[in-house]
């Protein structure tokens, strides 16, 4: 009766990103009417301004270590743009016996993972840090705005 498009919104078809995705930012009360596909999250800040939150390589392809923020304006484009690199919040992962690595989730031969797991503290750390970031372009309501009344 639905058809394909009935599956595809349902949460057995997300595919790794979209699930790490849903699992910084799905709860969040700052992201809203929040669409997931693939490695990008878009959402609404306002009647005007929309998010667009994706995992990026910065150096190797298939090692995703950081989240690309994009602040869109509907009617007039990029208003700022952002990278959040897990190892500026989160620092390098140890384990016992091994170097530390960047955090970082790699396509193992079109199987993605987190290189080393990363813990749900630090899953919160990520999502905080950019949902603050994002906050910044909220708009005003009565009780915080400052702007002088005459």
């Amino acid at each position: 009766k639905h058809g394909p498009l009935f599956f595809r919104k349902g949460l057995n078809s997300m595919n790794f990103f979209e699930k790490e995705l849903r699992d910084l930012f799905g709860s969040s009360t700052t992201l809203r009417d929040a669409h997931y596909c693939g490695r990008t999250c878009l959402a609404k800040l306002d009647e005007d301004l929309r998010v667009k939150l994706q995992f990026t390589t910065t150096g190797y392809a298939d090692h995703y270590d950081a989240i690309k923020l994009a602040v869109i304006n509907r009617t007039d484009g990029v208003v700022d743009q952002q990278l959040f690199r897990f190892s500026d919040i989160i620092d390098q992962q140890h384990s016992p016996g091994m170097m530390s690595v960047t955090p970082q989730i790699w396509d193992d031969n079109g199987k993605p993972e987190w290189y080393r797991p990363i813990s749900q503290e630090q899953r919160s750390q990520i999502a905080n840090t950019i949902l603050d970031y994002v906050g910044m372009y909220q708009g005003e309501t009565p009780e915080n705005d400052f702007s002088m009344k005459l």
